[in-house]
């Protein structure tokens, strides 16, 4: 009778369009369909992403009454970053919001009462802060990071510069020593205390959504027309040397809107929208010469310029409130895209920013309730579901007789649910390992006895541990393919 064996020793990111279906059959037998807060970080192992936990102070019973979206990359002094979101300017360490002092935190940014936060930066010396008002128009405040605040610097302050536009307003400090500010249809600059609105001209229609800096230019990604939903956008990505009255060559051009650009180790990466048969597509890729190559494509919403960033040697974005991984950048052959993890509220997404090491995530639940969350534990709300695997042969049903588990050894309240599934959607056998069923174990092995066309191996953590993870290294599967 002809038998199949699968093994899995090498725990991969998603398939290819792995978001199509419920149940992709297609890609390596390593990789996965569908996951929920896993890390792949070590190689060869899949185990529970990391938790998150607020901050002191971090939500609406403490200080944080606004979705924060810039937040700072990197710590300004010892232990010490910033945020903005609405009207408010935040400073954190890595374990508390500030609260109260001299001056006193949370900063209350004092304009025309309907100030909308976008983006911080730390520049000669002093905190930049952007938002928008009413008006349609945005403007830039200061802190010398001492007590005072000037929080309409740009256009009433030394620069005495005009409104910026109402628009993203991202900030980047150029190589050139010269702070470079998303506006509209335009880059503005701020050179010293000398502010120009105008710096770079687009199209009246177009818009700047995300700058980077690379090649010792400017890079930026521009939309046009700037219209969201189902439409088409002829964006492209130009680069500027900062003083010239154009940008420099050809761009590259992308058929689709372009939410983020993110610069790491001389590659710039970039995340875009297309369209196809009426459904978005988003793709991750990065740019080389004249065009750009994609890395990925996955489902969910389109990360903004705060929502994009690196953890160690992984790409990390958000999208639609969870936080991706692509890596590692130093393996250019095992390189995979994967859910790592997601802060307590998925409905509406903020910044996102590791300036102390772990990764922080702002988040709200749509309503009243606000969170600055890090990286803590383990998170119980984890699984990962492999592709299917095909074992019958003709009209005859498989049979699956023996399952192997490999794992590293079993600690106090470790445990993971196993489900064998085919894509009826029929649960064709379950079991547990468990350090409290199991004991100190490296291994398990399951007689599931199960008939089948098809399955999946499912694993969910959702009775696990906290504290100590199962580190999933290879499974066997043994069976007849027709019975």
């Amino acid at each position: 009778m002809p038998k199949f064996s699968i093994t899995i020793n090498n725990y991969r990111g998603f398939t290819s369009r792995y978001y199509e279906g419920t149940y992709p059959h297609f890609g390596n037998k390593d990789q996965a369909g569908a996951m929920q807060n896993i890390s792949l970080l070590e190689p060869g192992v899949m185990k529970q992403g990391p938790g998150m936990a607020e901050l002191t102070n971090g939500d609406q019973g403490g200080v944080v009454t606004t979705l924060m979206r810039g937040i700072m990359r990197y710590a300004v002094t010892s232990g010490v970053a910033y945020a903005i979101g609405g009207a408010k300017l935040y400073k954190f360490s890595s374990s508390t919001v500030n609260s109260g002092g001299s001056p006193s935190w949370p900063r209350t940014i004092l304009d025309d009462g309907s100030e909308v936060g976008e983006d911080v930066a730390h520049y000669q010396g002093a905190l930049y802060y952007s938002y928008n008002q009413t008006g349609s128009i945005g403007t830039i405040g200061r802190y010398d990071l001492a007590s005072t605040f000037d929080d309409d610097y740009w256009d009433t302050g030394t620069p005495a510069a005009a409104d910026l536009q109402s628009a993203p307003h991202q900030m980047i400090n150029g190589g050139d020593d010269v702070l470079y500010i998303a506006n509209g249809q335009y880059i503005a600059t701020l050179d010293g205390t000398v502010g120009t609105p105008q710096g770079l001209d687009f199209w009246q229609d177009a818009i700047v959504n995300s700058l980077t800096w690379n090649y010792n230019r400017v890079m930026a990604a521009v939309n046009r027309p700037n219209i969201t939903g189902s439409n088409f956008n002829q964006s492209a990505i130009y680069t500027w040397n900062g003083f010239s009255s154009s940008w420099e060559g050809d761009p590259i051009e992308i058929s689709g809107r372009i939410g983020a650009l993110y610069t790491k180790n001389g590659i710039t990466y970039v995340w875009y929208e297309q369209f196809e048969g009426g459904s978005s597509r988003l793709v991750f890729g990065y740019t080389n010469g004249l065009r750009v190559v994609p890395l990925k494509t996955f489902s969910g919403s389109l990360p903004l310029y705060y929502q994009v960033g690196e953890m160690g040697d992984y790409i990390v974005w958000l999208s639609s409130g969870r936080l991706y991984a692509f890596g590692p950048l130093s393996d250019e052959l095992n390189t995979d895209m994967f859910q790592i993890m997601s802060p307590q509220y998925t409905n509406t997404a903020g910044g996102i920013a590791s300036p102390f090491g772990v990764m922080m995530i702002a988040s709200n639940d749509g309503g009243s309730n606000y969170s600055l969350e890090k990286e803590s534990g383990l998170e119980t709300d984890a699984s990962y579901k492999s592709i299917i695997y095909q074992t019958a042969v003709g009209y005859r049903e498989s049979l699956v007789r023996k399952i192997t588990f490999y794992f590293e050894q079993l600690a106090t309240g470790a445990e993971v649910d196993i489900t064998l599934r085919d894509n009826k959607n029929t649960s064709l056998f379950t079991g547990t390992i468990s350090f409290t069923g199991d004991g100190a174990v490296t291994r398990k092995e399951f007689y599931p006895q199960a008939r089948c066309e098809n399955f999946r191996i499912e694993f969910s953590y959702s009775d696990g541990s906290a504290s100590n993870n199962i580190k999933m290294k290879q499974v066997v599967v043994e069976g007849d393919n027709y019975i």
